[in-house]
């Protein structure tokens, strides 16, 4: 049973509330993914820088720096999966394929093939504040080679183990191209639109697949607020007129974040959650990620991977990529079920999985 279906049924929509954060996002367009919407930090013109210095005290999920701080978390959550590095390293990453990493201490809820953290140590850490995922492309420059090939599921488990939300970053079996060029995103949807189904990603092809096109270089029409993405050229290859700037690269590096990515039903049941007298040792938020060309669409060498005709490959070919968790200041205007609604369908929830617990034991006896 998915609280989103629920969701879905009651049709409830408030308010965020802002915080201050690190991130302020207020009035910055966004593409929307699934149940995830992906903020361009360079059109936003927000720079955030992220050697492992500079992020010591943020929560890394995934890295490809191997010393510390950076790969060090708090206790009650992961440390940082390690992610290819250099151009030797694969040419895919995934939580459910790499070595689970070590904590400071175990904690309950821990799981094999997932980033994990503790509901307790996750609210110490974002303190009353909105949660923002921030991505480092560090793809080889020039042509095909900068882009690669994203998807991310995060889960939410009660004491009992339960699903109680299941959130999905996922180009929804569209089109693996730029949103300007028709990909599966959607520039400033609805996130509440979409449901997961709680599976893991469609591999399917370029011309249908759940894979998010990462990296790719964008034109943006400055003439409407926010700025909106537009093909660079016409179908005839002269420059589109109303291409105001642009490419703008996303392939920034390992030091610098390209996107900042946010899922507001997450964060309202996760404040719902923190408001609570739940004992959130025992809640969990798991992040299953996959990064680069999954076998499934073929190997490396192969055009749906290189992109060498397509024009946007899929390829982890350089390393180093980054995801880690800060916060950031959301549009307030942004529509999504109140905190008190989803803490609601998460109790009646935990009661019904409870309720199914003592018939299954009164059926046994």
């Amino acid at each position: 049973m998915n609280i989103k279906l629920i969701l879905g049924a009651v049709g409830l929509v408030f308010s965020v509330n802002s915080h201050a954060s690190l991130l302020d996002l207020v009035g910055d367009g966004y593409v929307t993914y699934g149940d995830f919407n992906s903020y361009s930090l360079p059109i936003a013109e927000i720079n955030i820088q992220s050697s492992p210095g500079q992020i010591s005290e943020l929560v890394v999920v995934a890295t490809g720096a191997n010393g510390l701080p950076v790969n060090t978390n708090f206790s009650g959550m992961d440390n940082a999966y390690s992610t290819p590095t250099g151009v030797s390293g694969s040419n895919f990453f995934s939580t459910g394929t790499s070595t689970d990493p070590g904590q400071v201490s175990v904690f309950s809820g821990d799981q094999g093939a997932t980033w994990d953290t503790s509901l307790s140590a996750l609210q110490t850490y974002l303190n009353d504040e909105e949660m923002v995922f921030l991505f480092n492309n560090n793809n080889l420059n020039g042509g095909n080679l900068q882009s690669l090939a994203a998807w991310m599921q995060v889960t939410v488990t009660n004491a009992l183990g339960a699903d109680i939300g299941t959130f999905d970053f996922t180009n929804n079996a569209g089109a693996y191209a730029l949103v300007s060029e028709g990909g599966g995103g959607t520039f400033t949807g609805d996130p509440t639109a979409y449901t997961s189904d709680g599976s893991g990603p469609l591999i399917g092809d370029n011309t249908g697949t759940d894979y998010v096109l990462s990296g790719g270089p964008i034109c943006i029409d400055t003439d409407t607020s926010p700025p909106t993405p537009v093909s660079c050229k016409l179908a005839d290859g002269t420059p589109n007129p109303i291409a105001d700037e642009g490419p703008i690269n996303h392939n920034l590096g390992a030091d610098n974040a390209a996107y900042a990515v946010v899922a507001p039903e997450l964060n309202m049941l996760l404040g719902g959650l923190f408001d609570s007298a739940f004992n959130l040792d025992d809640y969990t938020m798991s992040i299953d990620l996959h990064l680069g060309c999954n076998a499934g669409f073929g190997s490396a060498n192969e055009e749906i991977c290189t992109g060498a005709i397509s024009g946007f490959g899929k390829n982890i070919n350089n390393g180093y990529e980054q995801l880690f968790i800060a916060t950031a200041t959301l549009d307030p205007n942004t529509q999504v079920p109140e905190p008190g609604t989803l803490l609601l369908l998460a109790s009646v929830l935990l009661l019904l999985k409870y309720h199914k617990q003592i018939v299954r034991l009164h059926i046994k006896h």
